[in-house]
């Protein structure tokens, strides 16, 4: 059993590249071979419904942010002008419609690059993320590795950046409250590519991730989680 959510936390659920030219059958063989994950468009929507319900009932700041990709390589099946319209949200991962939900887009695999997602956070001051999305090797594994090394949910006890001096020695001891950064690995889904097939790089990219740049929860538990709330 995990540790549950703190969240008396301000939290962020974050949702990355859900957009239509994942799924459109022209577009397949352009990402790989197979997808991983066949329950990971019935776990975002579940995932998100109960985000939007734990927000609803919370007294603790809740945001669930949308990234989108808008690739600057023409032919891209994420390019605007692509024929497809491949940038689209899918339906069950649409931006609510009364703009309560940030959006933010991105042309390169980390949503933290040029992107207000790093001032956002801190703006906010978000100590909790929840990350999932496409794809799981991709742009999910480069938002949370730049999360974590960014330290976008952590508080500095003291004052300015950790600095190193010339032998590896740090200038003064730093003190920080860490925040948490959890991956939902069955809400997120990739490609096989390089003679692997999907499933392998989609539980060899989580192992990669889980215990060093965040922590790795199953959508089962963290919608029990967000329901006890």
């Amino acid at each position: 059993m995990s540790k549950p959510l703190d969240l008396s936390l301000p939290t962020a659920l974050i949702l990355i590249d859900n957009q239509s030219a994942f799924t459109h059958p022209d577009n397949l063989s352009d990402w790989g071979t197979g997808r991983s994950n066949p329950l990971y468009e019935v776990n975002i929507q579940a995932l998100l419904l109960a985000f939007r319900s734990a927000r609803t009932a919370s007294s603790t700041f809740m945001e669930v942010i949308h990234i989108f990709h808008s690739s600057v390589t023409p032919g891209s099946p994420l390019h605007p002008s692509h024929p497809n319209n491949g940038i689209r949200p899918l339906d069950f991962a649409t931006p609510a419609s009364d703009g309560s939900e940030p959006v933010f887009w991105k042309s390169v695999n980390s949503s933290f690059i040029g992107t207000d997602l790093e001032a956002h956070l801190r703006e906010k001051n978000i100590r909790q993320i929840i990350v999932a999305g496409l794809t799981t090797d991709h742009c999910v594994s480069t938002t949370v590795r730049m999360a974590a090394n960014l330290g976008v949910v952590d508080r500095m006890l003291d004052e300015g950046p950790v600095k190193i001096k010339s032998d590896g020695t740090h200038v003064k001891d730093v003190r920080v409250q860490k925040g948490r950064i959890v991956l939902v690995p069955d809400a997120t889904a990739t490609f096989g590519k390089g003679g692997f097939d999907a499933e392998t790089v989609h539980a060899v990219s989580v192992a990669s991730l889980d215990g060093e740049f965040c922590e790795a929860i199953g959508a089962e538990e963290v919608v029990k989680m967000l329901r006890k709330h």
